[in-house]
């Protein structure tokens, strides 16, 4: 669980939110091969976001590559400043919805306005205190996701960009004001994709009690906290974290969204300050719920108690 730290480090829980529907015009062609158009909707999820109250990007516009062909870029008549605290869960906005050339395609580039200026692109605190974000090379090559999808000709693909801003947004040691913004996102086609929710007992969340809901790929019995250094291999790392949002009454409620059909673990702990994410903390200990079967379109609750 990554923490805000005003001299060191900000982190923020994932996922990079949105931009309203609006007319979008298609400046250039190509794509793929084999002729032909298709419908397409894109769109981007957020999550509940700890340690911030807003997160603004400016974006202008959205260019896809295709394997074969020009690149499909699509221009917003304005830039569009978005506060991406204003999805979350299950939540998504779309970013355009609209006939582009059937074909293949490797990458995604979100062109942002993001080069440190708080007055372009920001986050802003708990606290109240306000950060631009930049993102390196921004100006130039924007937020890039390399991934394959295809549109096939008279079809229809509905796809969401999945950001997991917890590890994407860092504030280094002698950049302040202005902190980074790295693409750490993942592209989920909405048809094949489940979520898991669930609460957790208040007996689990003692006074001093710093929460965190943990994800893994599989059946995992020894999970591990967040480690940037860890290796690839490492099949004990977690997929993405949360903190459990706390209703007006205990239980407190957490939900993972937009994954693939498979078999996953939950892992709750209440040393989420302790994590560092960039080493591993033997600190942070857990309580685990295993085997939970994701279905593509049905959402799995799992309570942990």
């Amino acid at each position: 669980m990554k923490r805000f730290q005003t001299s060191h480090q900000y982190h923020i829980t994932r996922l990079l939110g949105v931009v309203a529907a609006t007319a979008l015009s298609l400046v250039a062609c190509g794509g793929g091969s084999g002729g032909g158009t298709g419908q397409m909707t894109l769109a981007v999820g957020d999550a509940p976001v700890d340690g911030a109250q807003s997160v603004v990007v400016k974006f202008t516009g959205i260019e896809l590559t295709g394997n074969s062909g020009n690149p499909v870029t699509i221009t917003f008549p304005q830039p569009k400043s978005i506060d991406l605290m204003n999805q979350s869960g299950t939540a998504s906005a779309v970013l355009f919805n609209q006939p582009i050339p059937a074909g293949t395609y490797g990458q995604i580039r979100l062109m942002v306005v993001a080069d440190g200026n708080p007055s372009n692109s920001y986050i802003m605190l708990s606290d109240g205190t306000m950060h631009g974000l930049q993102v390196p090379s921004g100006s130039e090559t924007g937020l890039k996701l390399v991934t394959g999808f295809t549109v096939p000709s008279s079809g229809v693909v509905d796809y969401t960009i999945d950001f997991d801003l917890r590890q994407a947004i860092t504030c280094p040691p002698g950049q302040a004001p202005a902190c980074f913004l790295k693409p750490v996102e993942r592209l989920v086609d909405n048809t094949t994709v489940g979520n898991i929710q669930g609460t957790v007992s208040p007996l689990l969340v003692p006074t001093g009690c710093t929460p965190g809901a943990y994800l893994y790929s599989g059946t995992v019995t020894v999970p591990e906290d967040m480690d940037s250094t860890a290796p690839s291999t490492d099949t004990n790392q977690p997929l993405a974290s949360r903190v459990p949002v706390a209703n007006s009454q205990p239980p407190y409620y957490y939900q993972f969204t937009f994954l693939p059909p498979g078999t996953y673990t939950v892992a709750f702990t209440c040393q989420a300050d302790l994590d560092n994410p960039d080493q591993a903390d033997s600190a942070v200990t857990f309580t685990i719920k295993t085997d939970i079967n994701v279905i593509a379109n049905q959402t799995a609750t799992v309570d942990i108690s």
